[in-house]
């Protein structure tokens, strides 16, 4: 096979070296991409469960101010009558 290839015109030998060095970095390519998109999807995934539990926190934090102010009426309430 590689007799064969030594044998053909440097203008071919040059012609295949290149087709195959394309077809080989254009799937070498293919397979970075695919990993970095599976990566940044991970890190969306992330970031969506990361918003969702700082609005959870966000509202819990308002649930309790409002407990706290209705004890502080109460209080008040109860101190003054």
């Amino acid at each position: 096979m590689i007799n064969s290839f030594l044998n053909l015109n440097l203008f071919f030998q040059l012609g295949i070296s290149f087709f195959i060095g394309l077809v080989i970095g254009m799937l070498l390519m293919n397979f970075f991409v695919i990993v970095k998109n599976k990566k940044i999807s991970a890190y969306q995934r992330k970031l969506e469960k990361e918003s969702i539990s700082s609005d959870e926190n966000a509202a819990k934090v308002k649930v309790l101010e409002s407990k706290i102010e209705v004890l502080e009426k109460a209080l008040e309430n109860a101190l003054k009558g």
